[in-house]
Order: C-alpha cells, then sequence, then structure tokens
C-alpha cells in the first residue's frame, strides 16, 4: 500500500473521532488543549436571534431536539361567524338578510355556509320568505284554515306550514275529513248509510266507519234466514254460482257452508266419492290416476291421507338380472331391465359391484 493512500485512511479515521481508549487523546481534544476551534460548533445563538430564525436553520441547529409548532387550521365558514380567521366588519353584517345566503357569500367572498351561520346566530330573518321566523298573526291562522290557504296566505310552503302545525299540536282543518258532531252521530242508526251519507255530504264507506267506530250494527240490512231447499243446494257447485242462483253474496254463501261442514266444490279440486275411495289401494296409482282422470299426485296424497297401503309390488330381482349388473352402464341396463336407473345404482351397489365406466 502507497504512502499517499495511508495518510488518506489516517486522516479519515482522525475525522470520524472515534471513542479513544483510555491515555489517547482525539484529534478534537488536541485542539481544545492547543486552543485552536474545532471547526464543529460555533457560539450559540441569542434568544432575540434565535427567534429570527427559520424552521429550517432552527432544526439544522438543534437536530432531532427541535420540535416545530404545528399550525392550527381553521375551518372555513365555521361557527363564530367567522370564515377563515377573518373578522366580520359592520357594512358586512348589515348585508346579511338583505340578499340570498349564496348572493352575499359572493360578494363578500365567504362560504355560503359561513354567511348562513353568522346570520342565525345574530337572529337575522332569511331573505328567502319560506324560511323567515313565523309571526304572531301567522300563528293564529294554523288550524283555522286549511294549510293550503294558510300557506298562500302566510308565503309559506305547504309543508312547512303542516310541519309548524303539527309541532303547536293543531288539528288539521279540511272539509274531507272534517270531525263528526253529535247531530250528525244521532242520524246513524236511525236512516240507511246512504242516507246519512247524503244528509251529511260524507261518503258512504265514511258512514260505516263511524258507526263501526260507535260499536252500532246495521240494522237496516237484509239478511233473510236460510231455508231448507237453499241448505241443500250448498256443496253442490261452486259458491260464486250458488251465490248467483240463491241471490246472495258469495260470502255469505261460504259462511253458511262452513257453519254446516259441506265441503266446497272447486271447479279446479276433486271431490271424492265413496266409491272411488274404496278402489284406494286395489290397483296401481298410475292405472287409477288414468281411470278416474285426475292426477297421480292427487292419488298418492289421497291414499296416504286415509292411510292405504299402496298396490305396487316391489319386483324382485332374478339371478340372471343380477348377472348383468355392471357388464354395462346403469341408464342401458335400466332400459333393458325396465326398471329405474335409480334401482339399478342401488341394486348394484347393495351387491358390492363396481360400475362399468365408459370408455
Amino acid at each position: 500500500m502507497s504512502k499517499s493512500r495511508t495518510s488518506t485512511l489516517k486522516n479519515k479515521r482522525e475525522r470520524r473521532e472515534p471513542r479513544s481508549p483510555k491515555g489517547i487523546r482525539t484529534v478534537t481534544e488536541k485542539r481544545l488543549s492547543a486552543g485552536k476551534p474545532t471547526g464543529k460548533t460555533s457560539a450559540p445563538p441569542s434568544p432575540a436571534s434565535f427567534a429570527k430564525l427559520s424552521s429550517r436553520e432552527k432544526q439544522r441547529l438543534l437536530r432531532h431536539s427541535y420540535r416545530p409548532t404545528q399550525r392550527v387550521r381553521r375551518k372555513q365558514g365555521g361557527g363564530g361567524g367567522t370564515d377563515g380567521g377573518q373578522e366580520w366588519t359592520y357594512a358586512e353584517v348589515k348585508l346579511l338578510g338583505t340578499k340570498v345566503d349564496e348572493e352575499v357569500a359572493r360578494l363578500l367572498r365567504r362560504t355560503r355556509l359561513s354567511v348562513s351561520c353568522k346570520r342565525r346566530k345574530l337572529g337575522i330573518p332569511s331573505f328567502r320568505p319560506w324560511l323567515r321566523p313565523w309571526t304572531e298573526e301567522e300563528l293564529s291562522l294554523l288550524g283555522t284554515l286549511p294549510d293550503a290557504e294558510v300557506a298562500r296566505r302566510t308565503q309559506h310552503s305547504v309543508s312547512a306550514t303542516r310541519i309548524k302545525r303539527c309541532q303547536l299540536g293543531l288539528a288539521k282543518v279540511d272539509h274531507k275529513c272534517r270531525p263528526w258532531t253529535p247531530r250528525e252521530d244521532a242520524l246513524i242508526g236511525r236512516f240507511r248509510d246512504e242516507v246519512v251519507a247524503r244528509r251529511t255530504k260524507r261518503s258512504t264507506a265514511g258512514v260505516r266507519s263511524r258507526r263501526s267506530f260507535l260499536g252500532m250494527g246495521d240494522i237496516f240490512e237484509c239478511s233473510p234466514d236460510w231455508t231448507k231447499a237453499e241448505d241443500i243446494l250448498l256443496g253442490t257447485a261452486p259458491d260464486d254460482e250458488i251465490a248467483a242462483r240463491l241471490k246472495r253474496s258469495q260470502l255469505a254463501i261460504q259462511r253458511r257452508r262452513l257453519k254446516l261442514g259441506i265441503p266446497v266444490n272447486s271447479r279446479t279440486r276433486h271431490h271424492w266419492t265413496p266409491a272411488e275411495d274404496a278402489l284406494l289401494g286395489t290397483m296401481a296409482d298410475r292405472l287409477l290416476a288414468e281411470k278416474l282422470g285426475v292426477s297421480l299426485p292427487a292419488v298418492i296424497s289421497r291414499r296416504s291421507q286415509r292411510g292405504i297401503i299402496g298396490a305396487n309390488p316391489r319386483r324382485a330381482w332374478t339371478a340372471s338380472e343380477e348377472t348383468l349388473l355392471g357388464t354395462m352402464p346403469d341408464s342401458q341396463l335400466a332400459g333393458k331391465l325396465s326398471r329405474t336407473e335409480l334401482g339399478v345404482a342401488i341394486r348394484r351397489r347393495e351387491l358390492q359391484i363396481p360400475v362399468l365406466r365408459r370408455k
């Protein structure tokens, strides 16, 4: 190694100033003993000059011990009537309420939320007529006139009028839903609902609802007694046809039939006769369904309800059929033996015969 390279490495080690063992002085200690400046630090600045330094210069001097103060950003248009720290002047306050908040915010170069918060804080009404506060004279109209009429007179919206009336606990004034008077209640029960509706200028449904609310029945309802001949007709045909014959309502026919325990005669539902019930279990369900002209699930359901065992004998497997298991696919063997594919697969698994895979 050359002499110049050795001196260069020695100088680098001295600049790093490693911690020296006892009895060995570093370069800095030698310079301090000789009264020479170390070249590392200088005289600390005075507090006045330190305050004038920038954050970058303070951090360079203090290193890790410097913690810059964080600036608190104020929300623009926040409460308190300020906008980004800008105070309100007397001239700006005088503009509030003279125009809409959007226009005032544009003129004052503030946000609409700041203008609205300042105006509400000072109790200044909005420039919009439907947002201004209610006066005593306007409040006296609520509950005495319909909401639409009060909104037209006070220049408030219908929804604002309805909300204010509900807040005051006042009833709605509407000719369509006007309250019942004792004189009108006295007419209910004395005349038919149609007559009461015509005299009180109400709907028949409204009179009927009021009569039910008062616990009064319809004494004028025409419901003649049932005769034996009419009772015999129940269940022989659908309820609508019986109602047309007897000139009664379908609901009355249904109630009378249920009261007597007579089953319904439906156009889509099969009614089983004793003779048909006697055939259940005597033949296969599929054959019986074809014979009676009903569906197979209907025969199975009726047989299950009656607790009758089905006449569907299970064909036993023969030795020749079992020898064919596993020699061909289950679907092909099922078609050859006239069995279901599921039945072939179950029997093959019972005999522990592997399935034949198609190549």
